[in-house]
Parts: structure tokens; sequence; C-alpha cells
């Protein structure tokens, strides 16, 4: 299950125990006029990039709460050993996207990081955004 609380999206987890694990925080970006977008945490490629769909899947459900709540995009900062970028995908194009079926997860939707743009964000501001 998924909930909003505020401007973060958290997801119900039980493993050992019930917990509440944040997907991300809605934001606002100038590109170039202000829009609301949806920052994901920050993705490690050697932890979390998915090899079959050559991109970082988002689950479902979020992404149908995030067309309801009309956040028009996605960010997604990844930190890696090539250096920092932050990805940018349209939320519906996400919607749209490879549908991913592993196991023990639940349904998400994937998009080639080689089809998205890029932003040139700060990263520093980005994580504190995010994290606090």
């Amino acid at each position: 299950m998924i909930r909003r609380k505020g401007n973060k999206f958290l997801l119900e987890v039980f493993t050992p125990r019930h917990e509440w694990k944040t997907l991300g925080i809605v934001i606002t970006i100038h590109i170039p006029d202000a829009v609301d977008a949806f920052l994901v945490h920050f993705k490690k490629p050697d932890v979390h990039f998915y090899i079959k769909g050559q991109g970082y899947p988002i689950n479902y459900e979020l992404l149908k709460m995030l067309r309801n709540a009309l956040i028009d995009y996605i960010l997604i900062p990844e930190d890696g050993k090539t250096g920092f970028r932050v990805y940018i995908a349209g939320a519906s194009d996400y919607l749209h996207g490879e549908s991913v079926h592993e196991p023990r997860t639940e349904e998400q939707r994937c998009i080639k990081l080689r089809e998205l743009d890029t932003l040139p964000l700060d990263k520093e501001k980005l994580r504190r955004m995010l994290y606090g």
C-alpha cells in the first residue's frame, strides 16, 4: 500500500516489522516554467539498475497516484562511479513503460535510461530536500 503524507509518498513494508518507506517527494522545478515533479530516492546503478529493462523501475501504483495528483515529471537522481546525473521522465510516459514483474516485488514500470533526458540539478540541494 502507498500513501501520501504532505509532499512525501510512502510505501508500507513488513520486513521484519511494519514500517513506512519513503519512495520520494514532490518538488517544484523550473523547466522553464514552474511544474511539480516527483523526486525518487537516489539510485546507485550497482544496486538499483534493472539490467533487462536498462533503467530504474517505478512502482505502478505510485505512478497512478502521481497521475491523479497531476504531477507531470519524475526525477531520478543517479549517483554512481561515473558521476552524478538527474534523469527526467514524463510521469505518463513512465506509466506506459515496460511492465516489470520480479519475484517479491509489486508491479513496476521501466523506461530505458538512454530514452530519458537529464537536468543539471545540484546534488547536495536534492539530497537535503529528500533526506533532510
